[in-house]
């Protein structure tokens, strides 16, 4: 049976991040055709970064994961780093805010400004694991394919030079500051294939690289919602004391999600007495926010994550920043109602193709008012399941996914 490999930043039954989540799903679909190996760090912490998994191998489901020890992370040393490379970001990014900048990536789609200061600060990263870039060049000859996740970390970044001619990236772009860095131009015209996951992404990564990119593709993932054990509604009343009416968050709980969800959430019940709550399912990566409305689960095991979606009002994601969304598709493949943020451009294309059976909010008043819209008039709610599941069966169904990923790999 020949080998392939996947690198990704975390892997695990207690990682719940979506490009890890996405990862994990797609390796454990392949290992009836292919032996698979995982290769990542022994953290789940993004922040502090500190080992969590003592093991140095282990057998997840049928895929051999191999974890690494990563450079101690400097939080000081990084910062320095990332000063130093704002200068070369910033020429990339004003040029694609001036809508120049496709143009001169078509002429010159490799840049080099900047490029051993970028290289210093993905070394000074808490992802960083040298042992596993040495695993990786010294075993490269055994794999048939190498698949990096996620463009910005530094297993991506160092890993795509090793063997780029049977290297597949999936890249989950979204538009942030890190995209523009020189040093992601030499990933994404030098791999052998790019498997985005929406259209979106894919016309956001031409408008940064141009047309000198690696051969690409839409590859997208599917979702798993159907698990043999179902948690019932009266243990998970018990577990996290559910009202009878809630919206519900499940994904990393941190900053760059919370910062209007929660504010806005409690302006709209401050204006709307009830007794709807919102309910937080995932990873605490920022100060906790006690609030009487607010419940925070924790991490769940996905058997009790797919009950919580099933019973909730309304499910939300906040997120600005999304190559895809596992959350909504999740959600939508169950028939439930999804409210996104309309600044992300891949939910706002969510919305528009599902028909509406996803809403996309664009301010606090809307976010109230969609809200208010659908625990008003729970008819609502009931006629969107049927578009939410046929969308989600249309465009995301494994067998159409498996098939695209299995002609890449043998391709390679």
């Amino acid at each position: 049976m020949e080998k392939i490999c996947f690198l990704v930043c975390q892997y695990g039954k207690e990682v719940n991040g979506g490009a890890e989540y996405h990862c994990k799903m797609l390796a454990e679909r392949l290992v009836n055709d292919y032996e698979v190996d995982v290769l990542t760090s022994k953290t789940i912490n993004y922040n502090t970064f500190e080992p969590y998994y003592k093991d140095n191998r282990e057998n997840l489901n049928g895929v051999n994961v191999l974890r690494f020890d990563c450079k101690p992370y400097n939080a000081e040393e990084h910062n320095i780093w990332r000063k130093k490379t704002k200068f070369s970001r910033k020429v990339r990014r004003n040029l694609f805010r001036l809508g120049l900048l496709e143009s001169v990536a078509n002429i010159k789609p490799v840049w080099n400004l900047g490029i051993e200061n970028e290289e210093s600060l993905l070394k000074s990263h808490g992802f960083y694991s040298k042992d596993l870039l040495d695993y990786l060049e010294g075993h490269k000859e055994e794999y048939k394919a190498i698949i990096l996740f996620s463009y910005v970390y530094p297993h991506t970044v160092f890993g795509a030079r090793i063997a780029p001619e049977k290297t597949l990236l999936i890249p989950t772009v979204h538009n942030e500051g890190d995209v523009f860095r020189s040093v992601h131009t030499h990933v994404f015209t030098s791999v052998k294939h790019i498997g985005f996951n929406t259209e979106e992404e894919h016309q956001l990564s031409l408008k940064i690289f141009g047309n000198k990119m690696s051969e690409n593709s839409i590859l997208a993932v599917g979702v798993e919602t159907d698990f043999e054990n179902e948690v019932q509604l009266a243990e998970l009343k018990e577990k996290f004391n559910l009202p009878e009416r809630y919206i519900h968050y499940f994904g990393r709980v941190c900053g760059s999600k919370m910062d209007k969800l929660i504010p806005w959430f409690v302006s709209y019940k401050e204006k709307h007495p009830s007794d709807l709550k919102l309910v937080l399912t995932g990873r605490l990566f920022q100060e906790k926010i006690e609030h009487p409305d607010i419940i925070y689960t924790g991490f769940v095991t996905d058997e009790e994550k797919v009950s919580l979606i099933k019973n909730a009002t309304l499910i939300v994601n906040p997120s600005r920043n999304e190559s895809l969304s596992l959350l909504l598709l999740e959600a939508m493949d169950l028939g439930k109602t999804v409210l996104v943020n309309s600044k992300s451009d891949v939910l706002l294309g969510h919305s528009i193709k599902s028909e509406g059976a996803t809403e996309a909010y664009m301010s606090e008043k809307d976010f109230h008012q969609k809200i208010h819209k659908y625990i008003s008039d729970p008819t609502l709610i009931e006629l969107n399941k049927a578009r939410a599941k046929e969308y989600v069966q249309r465009n995301y169904s494994w067998p159409l996914i498996m098939g695209r990923l299995k002609k890449l790999i043998e391709a390679m």
